[in-house]
C-alpha cells in the first residue's frame, strides 16, 4: 500500500468510523453519502438497492435487586416486558439465566427460563448484542454488577420498540466474466462505532476497487457488495442473494479485520466454508510468507452465509479472538494499521493471482 493511499484510508476512517452506523440511523445515512461521494470522485460507477425491514430495537432495561437499580442493555430483537425470578448460572424452570458472553458469542436456547442476562468476563463494558428470534428477553450488564445479581431475586424491566427501517446495499464492480463477490457490511450494533467491526472491511473494498480498475487483467468480474443490516440478521446479504446471483462462483467476506489477531474462519455456524477457495488462500499466504491462523468459530455468522447456502464457494476473513466486539472500545484507536496494510496487499495479490492458484 502506497503511503498516500494509507493516508487517505486513515483520513476516510476518521471521517466515517467515529459515528454509529446502525441501520436506519442518521450515522448510517452519513456514512453512505461519504462512500458514494468517494466512489463518484474516483469515477467508479455504483448502484444502490433498497429494502425495508422490521426489527425490535433497544430502548432501555433495568434490574431491581432489593432497593438497588442496575442498568442493563437490551439486545436488538429482544421482546419488552417485566420479568421476575432468581438469577442462576445453572438455571432451572422459572429462573433467569446468567451467561458469559464468550469470544464465540451467545446463542441461548434455554427451556422454561424467563430471561437471559449476559456479561463480558474480560472487560467492564456493556456489550451491545443482537438476537434473531427470541421468546424471552436478553440483556447485558457490566462485569462489576454480576456480583449483585447472582443467586438473587431480580425484577427485570425491558423496553424495546419495533421499527420499520429503510436499508440499502451499495454495489460496484470491476472486470468481466464469472463473478467473484467481495462483501463487507457497513452497519454497526446500537451505540458503538464499529471501527474494526466492520469499518475497516468496507473501506478496504473501496481502495481495492480503485486499485484494481487501474490494472485489471484477470478473467473474472469482481463485484463489491457493501451490505446494510448485517448486525440485525444478515438482512442486506439475504436480500441481495434472494434477488438472484447467476454466474457467481466465489464470495470473499471481510468482517472484523484490522485487529491484531488476523484469522481465516474455515468453519462457522453454517459449517465449512469453500474447500477450494480456502485451500487457494492458504497456499497464497504460504507463498507470500504471511502467517494467518485458520480457525473454527462455530457461532460466527456473517454475510457470506446466504451465498454459502446457494452453493457458492465462500472465504471468511476475520479476526479471532476479537475481545472488544460490540463495545465502545471498538473505535478508531483499536485499528492496527500495520494489519490493514497486510490485508490490503494480501487480498489484492490474491485476486490478481486467483486464476493461477
Amino acid at each position: 500500500m502506497r503511503s498516500e493511499t494509507l493516508e487517505e484510508f486513515q483520513h476516510l476512517a476518521d471521517e466515517i468510523l467515529r459515528i454509529n452506523r446502525l441501520s436506519g440511523s442518521e450515522g448510517n445515512a452519513t456514512a453512505k453519502r461519504s462512500v458514494k461521494k468517494w466512489l463518484r470522485h474516483r469515477g467508479i460507477k455504483y448502484w444502490e438497492e433498497f429494502f425495508y425491514i422490521e426489527k425490535l430495537l433497544p430502548v432501555e432495561a433495568t434490574l431491581k435487586v432489593g432497593n438497588t437499580i442496575i442498568k442493563a442493555v437490551p439486545y436488538s430483537g429482544s421482546p419488552s416486558g417485566v420479568y421476575e425470578g432468581y438469577v442462576k448460572k445453572e438455571p432451572i424452570e422459572g429462573d433467569m439465566a446468567l451467561l458469559r458472553v464468550s469470544e464465540e458469542g451467545t446463542d441461548f436456547k434455554g427451556e422454561g427460563v424467563k430471561a437471559c442476562i449476559t456479561y463480558l468476563d474480560r472487560i467492564n463494558l456493556y456489550y451491545y448484542g443482537g438476537i434473531q428470534t427470541a421468546s424471552i428477553p436478553v440483556v447485558n450488564i457490566k462485569l462489576e454488577d454480576v456480583q449483585h445479581i447472582e443467586d438473587a431475586h431480580v425484577k427485570l424491566t425491558v423496553k424495546t420498540k419495533k421499527e420499520k427501517i429503510l436499508c440499502s446495499n451499495i454495489l460496484f464492480e470491476v472486470g468481466r466474466g464469472p463473478i467473484i463477490y467481495l462483501t463487507a457490511h457497513m452497519d454497526t450494533a446500537p451505540e458503538v462505532f464499529g471501527a474494526v467491526n466492520n469499518g475497516v472491511g468496507f473501506l478496504l473494498l473501496l481502495f481495492l476497487a480503485d486499485e484494481l480498475k487501474k490494472n485489471f487483467n484477470i478473467p473474472y468480474r469482481i463485484r463489491f457488495l457493501l451490505t446494510d443490516a448485517q448486525v440485525l440478521g444478515l438482512e442486506g446479504s439475504n436480500f441481495h442473494v434472494n434477488k438472484g446471483i447467476k454466474h457467481t462462483y466465489y464470495c470473499i467476506n471481510l468482517d472484523t479485520i484490522g485487529w491484531h489477531h488476523p484469522a481465516v474462519i474455515y468453519k462457522d455456524a453454517e459449517g465449512y466454508n469453500g474447500e477450494r477457495i480456502t485451500e487457494m488462500f492458504l497456499r497464497h499466504t504460504q507463498e507470500m510468507k504471511i502467517d494467518i491462523p485458520f480457525v473454527i468459530k462455530n457461532s460466527a455468522k456473517s454475510d457470506h452465509i446466504p451465498f454459502k447456502k446457494k452453493g457458492v464457494q465462500t472465504l471468511f476473513l476475520s479476526s479471532e479472538p476479537f475481545t472488544i466486539n460490540h463495545t465502545f472500545y471498538d473505535n478508531t484507536e483499536a485499528i492496527n494499521w500495520d494489519m490493514v496494510i497486510v490485508w490490503y496487499e494480501l487480498i489484492l495479490s490474491f485476486l490478481r493471482r486467483f486464476h493461477r492458484l
